[in-house]
């Protein structure tokens, strides 16, 4: 079969690999289509300490069933799925504690290999983090299911109040699934980006967009908040320096979320002052728990949320060096790739 290879930084190579085979309790899953995303981006810009290059790359996927391993009784051969690319062990303090997203296996048992035609699913993911889906669902949107699932997760974590006015941070796929979330459950979410495509998608899904080339951000802020600053704020850039932004942009009692993560050992500072005697809250979430992705399937099955604009392409695999390349140059949100 063929399987997209990150041979090093910018440089992907399509390489004959073998099939792989059912393990026991797992399946294999022809890829019907599979999602480029932020992680493969920076992995594919310099490197990834979760992926020793040369490796598969490629996570957010759906698919058939093609084999299953002995013991399965979930899934059938032929059946469309879609999948998670992770899943906790459950038996960890952290499983155990209701921290599933921090399992101490959790990214050593993921997989990997989405732009390929063939994934192996293993036992623990298939059990826990697979769905049959949808007849109605596109396998494209129900590629879906893990971005949304990481996002679920974030949300839950910052538990805004309905009514909240809360600052997305970037305008990428995963802040407008952010926006979508929040606006979902009675949040008043606000895209903050530079770019017209991104303005025109976000009025698309009656989404309100601060344009960052008109104006300071923070006078923005001020100007549609009463210069007290937003409830909450979502970083999804993954920039340092929107990091350390991020606090001025909040109300006294405000929650910053580092939703964009930076590479091992950056440093970022931040007024004390600021986070103290205006009781500003910091948080980090990290990938996702089983009810995450539960409660993403539910989302999409039942087009809750409807993730299709969000995805500027479909392109054949034969085609990901060079949708990498339009990627790293700015150029489109998600392109969906269909081995």
């Amino acid at each position: 079969m063929k399987s997209a290879i990150l041979v090093r930084p910018r440089e992907i190579e399509l390489r004959d690999v073998g099939v792989p085979k059912a393990p026991p309790g797992g399946l294999v899953v022809r890829v019907r289509a599979a999602l480029t995303d932020g992680t493969d981006l920076k992995a594919y810009r310099r490197g990834h300490p979760q992926m020793p290059m040369p490796t598969p790359f490629g996570h957010e996927f759906s698919g058939d069933v093609a084999a299953v391993g002995e013991g399965v009784t979930k899934f059938a051969e032929g059946q469309a799925l879609m999948s998670v690319h992770s899943a906790p062990c459950m038996q960890c303090f952290w499983c155990g504690n209701g921290e599933e997203e921090l399992c101490t296996s959790v990214m050593s048992t993921k997989i990997l290999g989405a732009y390929a035609e063939y994934i192996e699913i293993p036992a623990h993911i298939a059990a826990i983090n697979a769905y049959a889906k949808p007849a109605h669902l596109s396998y494209v949107a129900a590629a879906f299911l893990e971005p949304l699932a990481c996002v679920v997760h974030s949300v839950e974590m910052l538990a805004p109040k309905a009514g909240a006015r809360v600052l997305v941070m970037g305008d990428g796929g995963f802040g407008f699934l952010h926006a979508l979330v929040l606006k979902g459950i009675g949040a008043e979410p606000m895209l903050a980006g530079r770019r017209d495509e991104r303005a025109a998608l976000a009025q698309r899904y009656g989404l309100p967009y601060l344009d960052v080339r008109k104006d300071d951000l923070l006078k923005i802020v001020h100007e549609v908040t009463q210069a007290r600053g937003t409830d909450a704020l979502v970083e999804c850039t993954g920039q340092a320096e929107v990091w350390e932004r991020g606090p001025q942009l909040v109300r006294r009692g405000g929650t910053v979320s580092f939703f964009g993560g930076l590479p091992s050992g950056t440093r970022v500072s931040f007024d004390a002052a600021r986070m103290h005697y205006d009781e500003v809250r910091l948080i980090s979430p990290f990938h996702f728990r089983p009810s995450s992705v539960r409660r993403a399937y539910d989302m999409l099955a039942s087009g809750e949320i409807d993730p299709l604009p969000l995805v500027t392409e479909t392109v054949p695999l034969a085609e990901i060096a060079r949708v990498f390349e339009r990627l790293d140059a700015g150029d489109g949100i998600k392109f969906a790739v269909t081995p």
